[in-house]
């Protein structure tokens, strides 16, 4: 699956709003498919949704510098003039993945936290927790991913 659209075009008969935040519609659609909340066909259709999100606005361009000084910029911190800084800059920062996702293509940046607690306080009561798998494989996700307490 390459991007949101290809998720969403799985299912034609659900009002796809390309604007509105992905987590808003994935519940919409959840719903409208009555799909038990965390269910396995809940979690297997968020895990594709999350990954297709990603390739949208990542994944294909993982490996240029340009995307890992975005990244920094998004969060809030330093650019740096090399992949390997900015990972090492990312890996101390505490920000939601699918809330970057959501601000990647605005003029938003995501909320970031103090701490780990924090962050998993926020990600749980929000719903909004990157599949780790799919985190755990990819090199800008990896830096990103805290294990949540």
């Amino acid at each position: 699956m390459d991007s949101r659209l290809d998720f969403f075009a799985r299912f034609p008969e659900f009002d796809y709003h390309p604007d509105a935040p992905i987590t808003k519609e994935f519940k919409r659609l959840a719903q409208q498919r009555k799909w038990q909340h965390r269910s396995k066909t809940w979690r297997k259709n968020w895990n594709l949704c999350m990954k297709a999100d990603y390739q949208s606005h990542i994944g294909a361009q993982v490996s240029k510098i340009e995307t890992w000084q975005r990244m920094c910029t998004k969060v809030g911190i330093a650019v740096f003039p090399s992949i390997t800084k900015c990972k090492k800059a990312l890996s101390k920062v505490y920000v939601n993945i699918i809330d970057l996702l959501e601000c990647w293509d605005t003029h938003r940046t995501p909320k970031r936290f103090d701490s780990i607690g924090e962050l998993a306080n926020y990600s749980r009561s929000t719903d909004k927790v990157y599949p780790r798998d799919a985190a755990k494989v990819d090199p800008a996700l990896r830096v990103l991913l805290k294990r949540l307490l």
